[in-house]
């Protein structure tokens, strides 16, 4: 809990949605199929190319659908976030919230309701 169980604040909200981003995208776990193990793939890069992942096109679009990226938790080394401030989840929350409120604006009435 961000503060205590009585109380509650949107920036609470915004990294409770971080962390069941997180969550969620581990408990559905892995699919595995003749597709998802990729020994085309495998083939491609370790037999006939550079030997490694990083610059092979199904590594972008796995990476782009499979990994979570956080939007206030920060997954940098240590070295690399002390050096850009040392900034944690409650301090990015605040901005992050403000940007939220500043830009979402529901629908809450449907259009055709409202005229």
């Amino acid at each position: 809990m961000h503060a205590s169980l009585p109380d509650c604040c949107f920036e609470s909200f915004v990294i409770d949605n971080d962390m069941l981003g997180a969550i969620l995208r581990t408990v559905c776990g892995i699919e595995v199929t003749d597709d998802s193990l990729s020994i085309a793939s495998i083939r491609q890069v370790c037999i006939g190319g550079p030997g490694h992942f990083l610059g092979h096109e199904q590594t972008l679009q796995l990476m782009q659908s499979e990994y979570l990226y956080p939007e206030v938790a920060d997954r940098s080394s240590p070295k690399d976030w002390a050096e850009r401030g040392a900034e944690d989840v409650l301090d990015r929350a605040p901005a992050r919230t403000r940007a939220i409120l500043a830009e979402h604006y529901p629908v809450r009435i449907a259009p055709a309701i409202d005229r």
